[in-house]
């Protein structure tokens, strides 16, 4: 991209800028597969807001090039740049978004206890209690190491999301109104919890940990979450690790580098491509030849 090779060379980092009157856009820095990434797109999808979107690779160590550098001294995705404005790290980012755009708000869940405990002033302790718990659950899973030590802890932690949805279930028992984590609305801490099962699949634990009716509240408001529009828009591709993520960084790299890698890329990323398919369409033959080669029960 021209602008972007214009930042490498030492240029200034694109900056969110208009003409006098114009509404400021907005630009955000991220990587597709970055799961602060994810939460922030959502937010973004959720409030309907037009954002320019640029990938910075992690794999391509774009993230440490000086021209992102200036923008975030850390070298961390995500970078919102809204004007003279910018903000990092996704929580941040995610605050500044929902008190700038009013309208089109998705909800805070801190917001959504305090109201409650202002309607109930007995259950007052019990909802910041709550909320303390779901931000210590659900929050941070971007991190490795921390994500490598709640491995085995997962279980318990989906259990106490299990018994929360059931406990929702239960306080709306009209049918076709099903509720979602923390009421009615879509919130901040459902867009938590919608990417951390999305990444969860990604990595292949979704038949271990909610699958086969283990957990049939969390299966089913995972179910409702693919439907959602603005999810799919934002996480409906990122399915599959050779397709949404090696190839891409692949063609990247050819595209980076050309014409040097350039045919040695393409050679790799057609193979894999092809090995792939070639695997989907052995798995599809053999589950033919397996139901082919059962014995037929014998009614005579």
């Amino acid at each position: 991209m021209a602008r972007r090779q214009d930042e490498q060379r030492g240029g200034a980092p694109l900056m969110a800028e208009g003409k006098p009157g114009e509404e400021v856009r907005l630009i955000l820095y991220h990587w597709t597969h970055s799961f602060s990434s994810q939460k922030v797109r959502l937010v973004i999808a959720e409030k309907a807001l037009k954002c320019e979107e640029q990938d910075v690779s992690l794999p391509l160590s774009e993230h440490n090039e000086p021209w992102f550098m200036r923008l975030s001294s850390t070298g961390e995705v995500p970078v919102l740049i809204h004007g003279e404005n910018i903000i990092c790290e996704a929580t941040q980012i995610i605050d500044y978004l929902e008190q700038t755009f009013l309208d089109g708000q998705i909800g805070n869940t801190e917001s959504e206890l305090k109201k409650l405990a202002e309607e109930n002033p007995d259950l007052q302790e019990a909802y910041i209690a709550k909320q303390k718990r779901l931000n210590s659950k659900l929050l941070d899973h971007d991190n490795v190491k921390y994500l490598k030590k709640i491995l085995d802890e997962l279980e318990k932690v989906l259990d106490q999301v299990e018994t929360e949805l059931q406990r929702r279930n239960e306080e709306t028992p009209e049918e076709g109104r099903q509720p979602w984590l923390c009421g009615e609305s879509f919130t901040l801490a459902d867009v938590s919890l919608a990417v951390t099962l999305h990444r969860l699949k990604f990595l292949g634990f979704a038949r271990r940990n909610w699958g086969n009716g283990k957990r049939p509240n969390l299966e089913t408001y995972y179910e409702r979450v693919l439907k959602r529009k603005t999810f799919n828009k934002v996480l409906g591709h990122v399915n599959n690790i050779l397709i949404s993520a090696v190839l891409p960084t692949a063609f990247r790299v050819a595209k980076k580098r050309a014409p040097k890698v350039l045919g040695t890329t393409l050679v790799v990323g057609l193979l894999a491509g092809m090995g792939y398919f070639a695997f989907m369409l052995f798995r599809k033959r053999l589950g033919s030849m397996t139901l082919a080669l059962r014995p037929r029960p014998n009614y005579f």
